[in-house]
């Protein structure tokens, strides 16, 4: 995202904020507001950069064409029953016959694996293996550009070719893979 949309998004904010509580409300989803707007800008920032920056600087009056098209996405969102928020969460049904006071709930607790933290813990442990590995801090600056900070090589601002980078990268995933084979990570 660039920093100019940054900055509009931010700007504008609490105004469609505001907007989107006005509209869920309306549709009886009072404390979904946040939650659709939020789902409108994730759609939003999937458009093509062109686009975004189109609607931009595209102004009628005071407004861009920009606000105009995320009003409407928060409109559509909040009140149609076929709109992407309402059809991607749809509440959970309720059987209005039965009186949930009076039910025995199972207390059961929930033996899955955190995933997030098992992917944090790998993630630290190749950081410290790049660490301690003997090669150059070019080297070690071309595997994080591309897997930590998930960048393309042709975004790559130095004077390296594609190509080279893509060995440069693979050398040290080789070498972090042969130290991965020494560690038990489970």
């Amino acid at each position: 995202m660039n920093k100019e949309l940054e900055k509009y998004i931010g700007k504008r904010y609490e105004r469609w904020l505001d907007y989107a509580s006005y509209h869920c409300s309306c549709a009886g989803i009072e404390n979904e507001a946040s939650d659709v707007l939020h789902e409108v800008l994730c759609d939003l920032l999937n458009k093509p950069p062109g686009k975004l920056s189109e609607l931009l600087h595209k102004k009628s009056g005071q407004y861009t064409e920009l606000d105009f098209f995320v009003l409407r996405m928060i409109k559509l969102n909040a009140i149609s029953d076929t709109s992407p928020y309402r059809h991607k969460y749809k509440p959970i049904p309720v059987d209005a016959n039965v009186d949930y006071n009076h039910l025995d709930i199972e207390d059961v607790t929930d033996e899955e694996r955190d995933c997030t933290a098992d992917i944090l813990e790998k993630t630290n442990i190749v950081r410290k293996i790049l660490d301690e590995l003997f090669i150059s801090e070019h080297a070690k600056s071309v595997f994080r550009w591309r897997f930590f900070c998930g960048e393309k090589f042709c975004d790559w601002t130095g004077q390296e070719s594609e190509k080279e980078l893509f060995d440069c990268y693979y050398k040290v995933v080789n070498l972090i893979k042969e130290k991965l084979n020494n560690i038990s990570l489970f």
